[in-house]
């Protein structure tokens, strides 16, 4: 029975002397971005052994000041050099010992003083009664008031003696009637859906200013306190003197405040008469909870601490960018090189074989994609690349490079115009797949696909700047408790997310003015809101869907339009569609500036008014039996004079180029007619497809508009024999 005890003390021996010999190798262990030599592990190793051995807090300031490892604000980074413990530990190199009874074992929870809470004395009924309401600012652990936040929050806050974690700030609400509440404040999630969304962050941008957000941890008046309006005079008086104080303790000046409120216990009522913004909900997993949800949900609300908080938390340097003309790009005949060469698969070999799959599409964008190749071999390793376990592969891989390709065009531009949409792609024949959805009622089973192309205002398309392709879940349904909804818990999510890249775009190109397009669908409060935070060369047209309310008693959008005077009556050439043939429609056209209210529904509600200018399109005397043209455009673009409110709906006809690239993809690349066994396959091959598609249409397009153009831009001198062949033949 002792045999396996000693062959497991002699593993772990094995253990230690494996670490031991790895230390004595001279290399390094990387722990947490910070490089432990073997000297300072044996010197952490000679400290574990003293007796009484010292705590994780000592050892985690030696570790900092034998690493130069501090914060932003200059101090010691203990919390990451307590992580850093941790990992070291599990590792084998370092025995940390806990002594009983230490804040360590404890999960550093709060320590109660174990004395009864100091009584409050006729606190009045109203706020602007009470006498001398002020905020007490606890200095540190050794203040002598310390002990007494503690107190209230562990006996009176729902949280208890929960532990704090990180940079913390805490206030006592102090009056002459005595000790009312207490607040805390602390550093913010590490990503927040909602959050994250509505300030507009890349990933880049959050990393960068993380530490300029702080959040509200811990929020209490006290049981006996009955006093109207006191908490929202608290939030007033706090909010005063938060970043202030924050960069005098931690020298980083915060821009905005988070909290959460949980829904089952509160209404936030306090929150939004304090100017607070709610944006969302949390998950319910907590700051390090599990994948499944274990807490009640919580609204997410937001207090920006200046005017221009989200385009500062926006703020990152972008990579640099070098302009590309149009007829540059289309010119060369290895193009398919060119517009994939910053492709990143993992594997030099994986990257020449995606070259070499745009070029056999290109040849024969209507074949299928078995069709494409010229023999066994190379559609042997097409399909290997297609079907590789890699995660490096999909659809935003493969299109990156040639989104980067697209940006260089839109910087050769003044002006650029960026319409998004979203259309189905039927694989219905497909019984086999997996990873399909339903496209609607009685639709068949497919995915979906937002795009957000590039167009030069004379119609001519740059390519293809971002794609989203997704699956509906089987059991999905539009609910009508939409309007209620945080916009991270919708579909319609995409059109902001689609909006922010072209932001990032933008912050590429500060002398290319851009300007995103959408139809009805696009008619989102956050979208019209997201352009204010925008950077200055990005800008919004939007056809209008609802009917708002417009501020100031003036009604509802489209009756407060109808008072404008009449700016002038056009003819405006409208493609066919819809059944319709191609028609010429006499319009009527008023514009002015106009401000809508929010919604008054879900997160919305109570949000701020923005004003935005409005240009009315519509069709008096339409022909019979045809719909009349109505179009209500929403920019933030100024309008001064009727040649720039026509200039917008120019702009907006530009739009159904949009709709010409879906049409190329799916005739002319023939992009449902794919065989595939999982949907992330028929997303790797759609890649290719839409950058095809995206040159299919640009040769037309340059044809029609630009017909004195060389025919040896696009075409070999063996291409132009067989054309001219093929055209003497017919």
């Amino acid at each position: 029975m002792a045999e396996p005890a000693f062959y497991t003390h002699l593993f772990r021996l094995d253990v230690r002397l494996a670490v031991a010999y790895t230390v004595g190798m001279n290399n390094d262990i990387i722990v947490c971005g910070r490089e432990f030599s073997p000297e300072i592990v044996s010197h952490l190793q000679q400290l574990t052994r003293q007796e009484p051995p010292p705590s994780r807090h000592l050892l985690a300031q030696e570790a900092c000041s034998a690493l130069a490892w501090y914060s932003p604000d200059g101090r010691p980074a203990l919390s990451s050099a307590k992580v850093a413990l941790r990992k070291l530990q599990k590792r084998g190199v370092l025995a940390l010992s806990v002594k009983a009874g230490s804040q360590a074992s404890r999960g550093h929870r709060l320590r109660s003083s174990g004395q009864a809470l100091p009584a409050v004395d006729q606190v009045p009924n109203r706020v602007d009664k009470v006498d001398n309401l002020q905020l007490y600012l606890i200095t540190g652990r050794e203040d002598p008031l310390h002990p007494l936040w503690n107190d209230l929050i562990i006996q009176q806050h729902p949280c208890g003696d929960a532990p704090l974690v990180g940079a913390q700030l805490r206030y006592l609400i102090g009056s002459t009637h005595g000790w009312l509440g207490a607040l805390g404040f602390g550093p913010a999630a590490f990503v927040l859906g909602c959050r994250d969304q509505w300030i507009g962050w890349s990933t880049t941008a959050r990393l960068g200013h993380l530490r300029e957000v702080v959040g509200l941890s811990r929020l209490l008046i006290r049981r006996e306190v009955r006093c109207a309006n006191l908490l929202s005079k608290v939030l007033s008086l706090v909010l005063e003197r938060l970043a202030q104080d924050w960069q005098s303790r931690f020298g980083v000046k915060p821009l905005l405040v988070e909290t959460y409120v949980d829904r089952q216990r509160y209404t936030g009522l306090s929150l939004a008469a304090s100017n607070w913004l709610r944006v969302g909900h949390s998950t319910g997993r907590g700051r390090r909870g599990p994948a499944t949800p274990v807490r009640s949900l919580k609204d997410v609300w937001l207090y920006p601490l200046e005017c221009k908080a989200r385009t500062k938390l926006q703020n990152q340097a972008p990579p640099p960018l070098t302009p590309c003309g149009l007829e540059q790009s289309l010119a060369h005949s290895d193009w398919f090189e060119r517009e994939l060469q910053t492709l990143d698969l993992g594997d030099q070999r994986r990257n020449r074989r995606a070259q070499a799959i745009l070029e056999a599409r290109w040849k024969q964008p209507q074949a299928s994609f078995h069709g494409s190749f010229t023999g066994w071999t190379p559609a042997k390793g097409a399909y290997g690349l297609i079907e590789h376990r890699s995660a490096d592969i999909g659809l935003l891989s493969l299109l990156a490079p040639h989104a980067e390709q697209t940006q260089r065009r839109m910087a050769a531009q003044r002006w650029v115009l960026l319409p998004e949409d979203t259309t189905t792609l039927n694989y219905s024949g497909l019984r086999q797949t997996t990873g399909l959805g339903p496209l609607g009622e009685s639709k068949g089973q497919g995915l979906w696909l937002h795009s957000l192309l590039a167009f030069r205002p004379d119609g001519i398309p740059l390519g293809v700047l971002h794609a989203q392709c997704w699956a509906r879940p089987q059991d999905w349904s539009d609910t009508h408790q939409r309007n209620a909804q945080a916009l991270v818990d919708k579909e319609s999510l995409r059109w902001v997310e689609h909006f922010q890249r072209a932001a990032a775009a933008a912050r590429r190109m500060p002398q290319t003015q851009l300007v995103v397009l959408t139809d009805r669908e696009g008619d989102l409060y956050e979208l019209h809101e997201a352009v204010k935070y925008a950077p200055p060369n990005l800008h919004t047209l939007i056809r209008a869907q609802h009917n708002r309310q417009v501020e100031n008693g003036s009604g509802k959008l489209w009756e407060f339009m109808a008072t404008r005077p009449l700016a002038e009556c056009r003819c405006l050439e409208l493609p066919r569609g819809h059944g319709q043939p191609a028609r010429r429609a006499e319009v009527e056209m008023r514009w002015g500036q106009v401000s809508i209210q929010a919604p008054a529904v879900g997160c919305k509600k109570g949000w701020p008014a923005l004003s935005l200018w409005a240009v009315w399109v519509h069709e008096p005397n339409p022909p019979v039996g045809v719909e009349a043209l109505d179009w209500m455009l929403l920019t933030d673009l100024p309008i001064a004079k009727v040649a720039e409110a026509w200039e917008k709906i120019q702009w907006y006809c530009k739009r159904w180029g949009i709709e010409e690239w879906h049409r190329a993809l799916k005739n002319g690349c023939q992009a449902e007619q794919r065989e595939f066994a999982t949907a992330e396959h028929l997303k790797r091959v759609l890649a290719f497809d839409l950058i095809v598609a995206w040159r299919v249409l640009a040769c037309v397009k340059l044809g029609r508009i630009l017909p004195q153009l060389r025919a040896t831009l696009l075409y070999s001198v063996e291409e132009l024999e067989v054309l001219l062949a093929a055209v003497k033949k017919t």
